[in-house]
């Protein structure tokens, strides 16, 4: 363990060895996909001469989820593989809620219990609750 040049933490042991001996392991990933935003916010504001707010983009736009419901996500991380556009398209999201269902369900682990989350969510399979006080949540 070491101090790098701004003075974080570093090691050099891989993530296993980080985390056997009990350090926090922590993956910054960079993405492309903010590179891209932060490009187009830029244009829109030399070429279209307003600056749009993402803060103040309605996370319910009906254009929106409509692209999302057709699958229409390409370019979109963690919407661009033919595999989450088709459960993109059997669901049908309705609202933000749905579309961040999707991306917790398609993972390795969840990904088992994406036919009987949109059997329920269609009112197709009855919702089981362990407890009844959980029906309101």
């Amino acid at each position: 363990l070491q101090r790098g040049s701004d003075e974080a933490f570093l090691t050099q042991y891989t993530m296993n060895e980080v985390e056997a001996i009990g350090l926090l392991k922590m993956d910054f990933l960079g993405l492309r996909n903010l590179s891209i935003i932060d490009f187009t916010l830029k244009a829109v504001k030399r070429v279209e001469g307003y600056e749009i707010r993402l803060k103040e983009i309605p996370l319910n736009d009906a254009k929106t989820l409509l692209l999302f419901q057709r699958g229409e996500t390409s370019g979109v991380f963690q919407f661009e593989s033919a595999g989450i556009r088709n459960v993109l398209r059997r669901l049908g999201p309705e609202n933000i809620e749905d579309v961040a269902a999707v991306n917790a369900l398609y993972r390795p682990g969840p990904m088992q219990n994406i036919d009987t989350f949109i059997a329920r969510k269609k009112g197709k399979e009855a919702i089981r609750y362990p407890d009844d006080s959980l029906i309101p949540i």
